[in-house]
């Protein structure tokens, strides 16, 4: 077999085999990101484990910004409809069944499928405080698309929240 890229490795797979992949490369970083944590977690305990993984994704908000915009090819965003976009193409988020839409000047930007929040539900774990790590994301996250924008969280656990819902964001253009 003659040399190949890894561009002409995707260039030989059909679209369905390119989408299923992508959906296989998020699995694979939530598992990553699940493993590092639980070695984090029993090496220095749970709350340092909590502590740094607001860290990591902070950091992780803003360089996976920087790279959406140059993969895509732009510099900034410039409407709303443009972040539900980018977070519908994030690795991460669009594998937590993640949905947007544009409503009274925000965009609201949701999981239905938080794989991670289902899996220690279902072990008996109870769900996961990951507010402050979404936080810590789109304070890192949103600057990079455009300086001008803001957000809230109206849910995220330990909130309360809707059966089929695990958090939702809301993102708007700070006047």
């Amino acid at each position: 077999m003659p040399s190949l890229s890894n561009r002409q490795a995707y260039a030989a797979l059909s679209r369905a085999q390119l989408e299923d992949l992508l959906e296989f490369y998020g699995r694979q970083a939530l598992v990553l990101d699940g493993l590092w944590f639980l070695g984090a977690e029993t090496r220095w305990g749970h709350g340092a484990a909590l502590e740094l993984d607001e860290e990591v994704w902070a950091r992780y908000g803003a360089n996976e910004a920087k790279r959406l915009l140059k993969v895509l090819g732009q510099e900034r965003v410039e409407n709303l409809e443009q972040v539900c976009r980018l977070f519908l193409l994030s690795p991460l988020w669009g594998i937590l069944g993640a949905r947007a839409e544009v409503t009274h000047g925000k965009a609201r930007l949701w999981v239905t499928q938080c794989r991670p929040q289902m899996a220690r539900v279902r072990k008996g774990l109870g769900e996961f405080d990951c507010k402050q790590v979404g936080i810590n994301y789109f304070q890192a996250w949103l600057p990079v698309l455009h300086p001008g924008l803001d957000f809230a969280c109206a849910f995220c656990p330990p909130d309360a929240h809707p059966d089929q819902e695990w958090c939702r964001w809301e993102v708007w253009f700070a006047e």
